[in-house]
């Protein structure tokens, strides 16, 4: 009798952990992505808090750090860390810029095919755009309760030997992404969570270049 309450208990955890996302058909897949790139469109600023987590196989315990994004379209963006650390990882559209305490490096996107791969998709995770919408990528599109799960595989080279596979978390009320994971060809994780995010405010143009 205990082991058959076991069993019926692992058997529903593990089926209401799959029944969480259910896909969706090619025909309504199309008309959500449309509504994702139209959001990420309407979407010309937006600034958040973030809590991002690594999974990392050699550590038992997860990296977990927090900090202040800023993204404004034409390929800007900003990554502020806070805790446990100080450092920046910021673009300005030509330039990749790196700040650690008083250090700064400056890298030309166009001599670096990683820098402008990796940019592409961090901005692509944040808007949307560009990712669930391009041919360097085969995508399943799954309906959650009040968000979709879209699974991501690259085909490109340079993107597929950085990442086995990236997830965006997008919710249905606004389309707009809330979370997205990258699992890297090690098996690492990094899960990125947004909050407080605020859209189309003003943002200087300045903050993306420091």
């Amino acid at each position: 009798m205990r082991q058959f309450f076991i069993y019926s208990l692992l058997f529903f955890i593990s089926y209401s952990l799959s029944a969480q996302y259910k896909e969706v058909a090619d025909t309504e897949k199309q008309v959500i992505i449309q509504k994702i790139t139209q959001a990420a469109a309407e979407m010309k600023t937006m600034k958040c808090d973030f809590v991002q987590t690594k999974e990392l196989s050699f550590m038992n315990d997860n990296v977990v750090s927090e900090g202040k994004m800023f993204y404004k379209s034409s390929n800007k963006i900003r990554w502020e860390y806070v805790k446990p650390y100080q450092y920046v990882f910021s673009m300005d559209g030509e330039n990749v810029n790196i700040s650690s305490g008083d250090k700064t490096n400056k890298i030309p996107l166009k001599a670096s095919k990683i820098f402008s791969e990796i940019s592409r998709v961090m901005i692509g995770g944040i808007s949307g755009s560009g990712l669930v919408d391009s041919k360097d990528f085969t995508s399943r599109l799954m309906a959650g309760t009040a968000d979709y799960k879209i699974i991501l595989t690259p085909l490109k080279k340079e993107i597929k030997d950085m990442f086995s596979e990236i997830q965006l978390f997008v919710n249905k009320s606004n389309s707009r992404v809330k979370s997205v994971i990258m699992v890297e060809k090690s098996g690492d994780k990094t899960t990125v969570d947004l909050k407080n995010i605020q859209v189309n405010t003003a943002i200087n143009d300045e903050i993306f270049s420091n």
